[in-house]
């Protein structure tokens, strides 16, 4: 760590260093880019793995290289397209609207939209001989041909940069005069089918070049401040960078003071301003926090934080903000005023959270954040402290998180994981490991189930081989040394169970469980979709799942749904119960008491929910009546809180659903520890932890424990009151990726990380 000037300024980047870039003077292209393309498409074939890519490539360099001007159909093996003219929007071409078919299905198997495949020409003319420098960027792989010669291939590791610019990849040709045959096959990823594509200028090349930079970046040109953000294609894939960073003005120690900057996210990841700040890990800021959930919910949240040596971030203050636009690629206006003891947020002029908090007295204003985000026209105004800390260049962070799987010769990403508690001390992780150099989505379905063992609850850990099989769903200890194992969904559905006598070395073949009940009448109905979505184990060895149910064919109804069409997923919670280990499973009932009256019959239950968390608290003493009281907080669909419900009666009935006081996604884990503290981890923001001390009635404001902004990880209880968590680093995005593990002593005044 060291300081370094930017111009007159002083600043300490932490784990990283910093430059001024200056740009070339704006100018037009060499040439005008084509706005009209020729689009054929979509194939019936889908690609979904490198493999299939690589090899459909001879095809498509066949089809594109038996043409020297616009085709009015294409030959793709025994198939012929028929063309469909399209205007780019802007740099745009956006095929999930041009073509239609590719709504945003929440429920929809990311293959169903992954590897859709069309074909792109266009012409190009030139007066005289040029040398022409084009940029591109395509969600997710692309190939692109000149006049028949391939000049640009993304098919091996995909765009890497995520939402795709016409910056993401670069590439010239020197062209003659006259016209020029463009062609380009695009192939679709999970999240979009969008090509972004031009003519670059000299300051677009600059521009390029400082998009992935290991150092922070100051461009005076445009009034902008990037952070570091890593190379993705030479990361393998990768599209998000998860590491925090932060950048602090050590030459301006503020007591009172106002900062303000316009600000743009990526879809995932926190921006936020420090204040105070006494070193780099005691501070105070001020946080717009971003994740998938919030889009197709409308929500924006912001948050004032401290930091405190401990590598948590305590929220002292966070609040959903009215009359503020969620589109991705908005600059907004943050402003944050600190008087005193006294701190207060705007958004866009909207007031937002304020506190008062007498830890920290003058210190040094910055910039933090995490993924990627960019600042411009700062503005930092203060009066300079009469009194103040002298600024140290020392880590004073902490980490409380560790890699129990370091090693990475079984593959490079170490996927989602379930905890078992085998015994007092013995402790099963079941972590799917994916080879490397593979892509996420294969890999995932077809990654080995690796077991690592630890013996002293949780401090160490040890790799103890592979299972046989690989297992999905729910597991449970039954026995000593002895898991079952219990899967359900599938069309039609239906639910499964499977041992193992050898703590998951190997697997008995799948039986199917008994439903008993009516379970048609609410559950197995046609053109629904139904799942296992969370479940938990009561008290009393009763095995408690929650089922989805999802009316797919009502959202056909609506032309051009997606994420962003509020309200239209139909999603709703039930509740069956097994009390033989899930050999049976009983009649599902609704998670949810829809009565304009409480007495009256009760509606079709809400719609809105996802996973689900569900917990009992101890059968002991507990406020508010609660004890022996199941809880259930479920990620939503379209509210901006977390939906959260409770049963009195052991799962039979439940209470009418109501908004947890914050919102949350990314398979939320809900333990109940044994003094009867409610404990929620979820994704959002970032990763985060809350706190219930009265059996899920209040909450407090919540604890950021960590960056990667993906969560989708397991939890237990390992002793009274601490607990144990394993969550992933990626979803596969950033390789290598790992498993990361912490020890938390949960408190009445918030969660202390316990060293391993």
């Amino acid at each position: 760590m060291s300081l370094t000037k930017i111009g007159s300024e002083q600043w300490d980047f932490v784990d990283a260093t910093g430059e001024e870039s200056r740009l070339p003077e704006a100018g037009a292209p060499a040439v005008s880019f084509p706005t009209r393309w020729r689009v054929f498409g979509p194939l019936e074939v889908q690609l979904h793995t490198t493999p299939e890519r690589l090899a459909d490539a001879e095809i498509a360099t066949a089809a594109v290289k038996g043409h020297t001007t616009i085709p009015d159909t294409l030959e793709i093996g025994d198939k012929t397209l028929e063309a469909q003219d399209v205007d780019l929007d802007g740099d745009t071409l956006d095929l999930g609207k041009d073509f239609g078919g590719y709504d945003t299905v929440f429920f929809q198997n990311g293959t169903g939209r992954e590897g859709q495949q069309a074909y792109a020409f266009a012409e190009l003319e030139l007066d005289e001989e040029t040398e022409v420098t084009f940029g591109a960027g395509a969600d997710f792989w692309m190939q692109w041909w000149i006049d028949g010669t391939p000049v640009c291939d993304t098919l091996a590791e995909g765009n890497g940069a995520h939402p795709p610019s016409r910056t993401d990849h670069v590439f010239s040709h020197r062209l003659s005069a006259g016209k020029h045959l463009l062609g380009v096959w695009l192939i679709s990823g999970q999240a979009s089918w969008v090509l972004k594509a031009g003519v670059l200028t000299e300051r677009d090349l600059a521009l390029a070049s400082v998009t992935f930079s290991d150092r922070w970046q100051f461009l005076p040109d445009l009034g902008e401040i990037r952070p570091p953000r890593r190379d993705a294609s030479s990361a393998g894939a990768s599209s998000l960078e998860w590491d925090h960073t932060m950048a602090i003005a050590t030459d301006r120690c503020l007591g009172d003071e106002t900062i303000e900057c316009e600000f743009q996210m990526g879809p995932e990841g926190n921006f936020g301003v420090i204040l105070g700040a006494q070193d780099n890990g005691h501070y105070y800021t001020v946080q717009a926090p971003r994740w998938g959930q919030l889009w197709r919910a409308r929500g924006f949240w912001i948050a004032i934080c401290k930091a405190d040596g401990s590598g948590y971030l305590r929220i002292l203050n966070m609040q959903l903000m009215p009359n503020v636009v969620c589109h991705r690629n908005a600059w907004l206006r943050l402003k944050v005023e600190r008087r005193g003891n006294h701190i207060q947020a705007w958004v866009d002029g909207v007031k937002g959270p304020s506190v008062t908090d007498e830890t920290y007295g003058p210190g040094y204003p910055g910039l933090t954040g995490f993924a990627k985000y960019i600042v411009r026209d700062l503005k930092i105004d203060g009066q300079p402290a009469a009194a103040g800390p002298a600024w140290e260049e020392d880590d004073h962070r902490g980490q409380p998180w560790t890699r129990p799987v370091p090693d990475t010769s079984q593959g490079d990403f170490q996927d989602s994981a379930q905890l078992l508690k085998l015994s007092d001390n013995k402790i099963l992780m079941l972590v799917p490991i994916c080879r490397k150099d593979s892509d996420p989505l294969d890999s995932r379905e077809n990654a080995g189930i690796h077991r690592i063992l630890s013996r002293d609850g949780g401090h160490t850990w040890s790799p103890e081989g592979e299972s046989t099989e690989r297992i999905l769903g729910m597991c449970y200890t039954v026995g000593p040394g002895r898991i079952r194992a219990v899967d359900g969904g599938g069309e039609p559905f239906a639910l499964n169970y499977r041992d193992s006598a050898d703590e998951g070395r190997s697997w008995s073949e799948p039986v199917a469980a008994k439903l008993l009940g009516d379970w048609e009448r609410d559950i197995l109905q046609e053109g629904t979709w139904n799942g296992v979505l969370g479940s938990s184990v009561l008290n009393d060895g009763t095995l408690l799942a929650v089922i989805v149910h999802v009316h797919k064919e009502r959202e056909k109804m609506i032309p051009h749904k997606g994420a962003g069409t509020w309200g239209t997923e139909i999603a709703q919670p039930y509740c069956t119960l097994s009390t033989d280990q899930g050999r049976s499973w009983s009649e599902p009932v609704p998670m949810d008491n829809a009565a304009l009256n409480d007495g009256d019959r009760p509606d079709s239950p809400c719609a809105g929910f996802s996973e689900t968390s569900v917990a009992q608290l101890p059968a002991g003493p507990a406020p508010n009546g609660a004890e022996g009281r199941i809880v259930a907080l479920a990620r939503p669909f379209h509210s901006p809180f977390m939906w959260q419900t409770h049963s009195d009666d052991g799962g039979k009935s439940w209470r009418m659903c109501c908004y947890a006081p914050f919102s949350g996604s990314g398979a939320p884990q809900l333990v109940a520890t044994r003094s009867g503290y409610l404990v929620s981890i979820k994704r959002g923001p970032a990763v985060s932890l809350h706190i219930s001390t009265d059996g899920g009635v209040n909450w407090d404001e919540g604890t950021i424990i960590d960056y990667p902004a993906s969560f989708n990880g397991s939890m237990i209880e390992v002793e009274p009151d601490v607990i144990l968590v394993a969550y992933p680093e990626s979803m596969g995005e950033i390789r290598p990726s790992y498993i990361r593990a912490q020890r938390i002593r949960i408190t009445p005044e918030g969660p202390v990380p316990v060293a391993f």
